[in-house]
């Protein structure tokens, strides 16, 4: 895929707090999760990042790498009326679980976007027990986008479907 997307479609990439990561189930429909996907324009490609605590989203992938991420939320990202943006690609799931190490951007980038996350990590040590290590414990995804849509809204309520790329 090209590295040249318009401005604002990078912008929703940067700004967007989360997405929706779309998988194809074992039954073949989707299967829908919200992420945090962080946009390599270098690479062009998405980087995200799962507890293996909850491995649905692994073993949809490893079985059929068709994914969709869609930005269409976007409260707190400081974007005003942007297009919704969808991507279509293909996922690669990284074979190496990763704890804090091995991971620093994506903990940067968590902590940039969810400053308040920072206290609510910040417990007691008795409370630091409680947290289930899947939740440190993650495996590293890498989407390349093949297409990329807009989804404009009018004030007269219409929409209108645009590939970009």
């Amino acid at each position: 895929m090209p590295a040249s997307l318009p401005e604002e479609v990078t912008r929703v990439f940067e700004k967007a707090l989360s997405c929706e990561l779309s998988t194809v189930g074992k039954n073949g429909g989707p299967v829908t999760f919200p992420v945090m996907a962080m946009w390599r324009p270098e690479n062009t490609e998405f980087h995200l990042v799962t507890g293996i605590g909850l491995p649905k989203k692994i073993y949809n992938m490893r079985r059929d790498d068709r994914v969709s991420l869609l930005f269409s939320e976007f409260a707190g990202s400081g974007l005003h009326a942007p297009p919704d943006v969808l991507v279509q690609g293909r996922a690669t799931v990284g074979e190496e679980v990763l704890g804090v190490s091995g991971l620093e951007d994506f903990w940067e980038e968590f902590f940039r976007r969810k400053p308040y996350a920072i206290e609510a990590l910040a417990l007691s040590p008795d409370a630091h027990a409680s947290i289930s290590p899947a939740f440190m414990w993650r495996v590293r995804i890498t989407v390349a986008p093949e297409r990329v849509f807009t989804l404009r809204h009018d004030p007269n309520g219409d929409q209108r479907l645009e590939r970009v790329r």
